[in-house]
């Protein structure tokens, strides 16, 4: 490397490696898709054919990897009914009139994102809101969470489900004085309509990732875990990364249940590069704390029996436990979402009982979300090396209702600072398209927590190390990616130098992203 000459030279800036030996310079240079050197004078680099670009104080920083989030449904959702925008009955029912215009009829409508909590009248939407928005079609518009969602009256009719359907495993449906199905469906009642939705084809999957790769560049994010929910997604990626069509870098992480179907792939030789790797299965232990069916060590405030549910992935333990322990005997990752304090400590309690029962190795099991851990529970990750892969995001949206929820129980939601000081590495993520897959919003919300519980956030540098380098440590590719030094990969943003300060500003500032580089080629927006 230190005989190649730099075919781009980068001066005057402000340069934030995450690499602890090197940690802020002012100099990088760049040859063909790598880094050839860091530092305060890369002179001896530049030949009669470096472009040398002058910073102007600007900050450059590793690509951002967001640790977790749906690639291809977050490409969906951004030519979905827009249901982030509502902020009321009316604003709902408007946006979903404006989206069936010229749809034909009956077709079913995809959408979501919408939160009560937002909303002028703070009261869940219900079936009727749908079937006059878009009368005649089916629909279920899912919550922001994706933990619940509501269905028009089409839908449930399609669905079978009426007033005599009893709950299914793993999840509830809503139901008015009269025992009606209001629309709401929460965990796996949504799958009794999800089943009955046409698969995504050929074209729609392409125009997802079209828009899915455009939206994550345009926010600094160059790689990313995704928590695959569906195999076809798994096949396509293949088919994108062998045809050289994905312009952001995977993780891929798939369904826990589904090892049988992945084992066969995986003795057979599945295809990974630089741009698509697996690393392992992704499981569920609960729901949502805003659908209330995070699993709780107490009841919600205000109720006497209702302390969440169990994910239909948790019904078999015996299953669960079989295959992450063979997966980990193989040597793939298992990673698995839990919210409430009693799902984090039954995971906790499964990964201990594999990790004594297989030895001890580099296996990186992690939490996703591990938003409310009580106490006790709270130095088994760093003890059990266990990653806690968090969204801040969710933390200022919980931020708004949580107390009436959970009470004083607030105390230990979303123990950053606590799991920090513990020796817990942290992996920063967005859970696109739960919360928007922002970098920037996603440090200013771990560094200023919407004010809430304060104690436990995490200063300005921790926070782009838990979204970079650690982040690539998270998903075994702290060996190319997340720092800058000579040799890795060279994804990086260029960003105003009024990142340096967003722990001062009260909102995150706009359009502090000026490039991005991916393989060392400016992205074109």
């Amino acid at each position: 490397m230190k005989n190649r000459w730099a075919e781009k030279l980068f001066i005057n800036g402000t340069i934030l490696t995450q690499d602890e030996n090197l940690n802020q310079t002012t100099q990088m240079a760049i040859a063909g898709k790598q880094i050839l050197a860091v530092g305060a004078d890369l002179s001896t680099y530049r030949n009669n054919q470096t472009e040398t670009i002058d910073l102007q104080g600007s900050v450059l920083v590793p690509g951002f990897i967001d640790a977790h989030i749906h690639f291809l449904w977050g490409g969906e959702s951004l030519l979905a009914i827009p249901l982030k925008k509502a902020t009321s009955k009316d604003s709902f029912m408007e946006l979903i009139s404006r989206f069936a215009v010229g749809c034909e009829a009956g077709s079913w409508l995809k959408g979501g994102g919408w939160n009560e909590h937002l909303f002028t009248e703070k009261t869940l939407p219900a079936r009727d809101w749908l079937d006059e928005a878009a009368p005649g079609h089916p629909m279920l518009l899912h919550r922001h969470d994706g933990h619940s969602g509501v269905a028009s009256s089409k839908a449930l009719e399609l669905a079978g489900i009426t007033k005599e359907t009893p709950d299914p495993e793993g999840g509830i449906i809503d139901r008015d004085e009269l025992g009606e199905p209001t629309g709401i469906l929460r965990d796996a009642a949504m799958g009794l309509v999800m089943a009955l939705i046409p698969e995504e084809t050929e074209t729609e999957l392409n125009r997802n990732l079209d828009a899915a790769q455009h939206y994550l560049l345009q926010n600094g994010v160059t790689a990313v875990g995704d928590m695959i929910y569906d195999m076809k997604h798994f096949h396509f990626l293949q088919k994108m990364a062998r045809e050289h069509k994905l312009k952001v870098r995977v993780t891929a992480y798939t369904p826990l249940l589904k090892w049988a179907e992945m084992k066969p792939l995986l003795d057979a030789g599945i295809y990974e590069d630089e741009w698509l790797q697996f690393k392992g299965l992704k499981g569920f232990c609960d729901g949502s704390l805003g659908s209330r069916t995070a699993l709780m060590l107490e009841p919600y405030e205000n109720t006497s029996d209702s302390a969440g549910i169990y994910d239909t992935d948790w019904e078999d333990v015996n299953l669960v436990r079989d295959n992450i322990s063979e997966a980990d005997i193989r040597g793939y990752q298992t990673v698995v979402h839990a919210i409430g304090d009693r799902a984090n400590r039954e995971v906790l309690d499964l990964y201990q009982t594999i990790i004594e029962q297989n030895g001890s190795r580099d296996r990186r099991f992690r939490v996703e979300h591990a938003q409310h851990i009580h106490p006790h529970d709270q130095n088994r990750f760093s003890e059990l090396g266990v990653i806690a892969s968090v969204q801040p995001a969710h933390c200022v949206d919980d931020s708004r209702y949580a107390e009436q929820l959970l009470g004083n129980r607030c105390s230990y939601a979303y123990p950053f600072r606590t799991l920090e000081r513990e020796g817990t590495r942290l992996a920063f993520g967005s859970d696109w398209p739960v919360s928007p897959a922002d970098p920037v919003a996603t440090i200013h919300g771990a560094v200023k927590r919407a004010g809430w519980y304060m104690e436990e956030a995490v200063d300005f540098n921790k926070a782009l190390k838990a979204h970079t380098a650690d982040a690539a440590y998270a998903g075994f590719r702290e060996h190319d990616l997340g720092q800058l030094k000579a040799g890795w990969l060279a994804d990086f943003v260029i960003l105003d130098s009024k990142f340096l300060d967003l722990e001062s500003y009260g909102k995150p500032p706009d359009n502090l992203i000026q490039v991005v580089y991916v393989n060392g080629m400016k992205v074109e927006q």
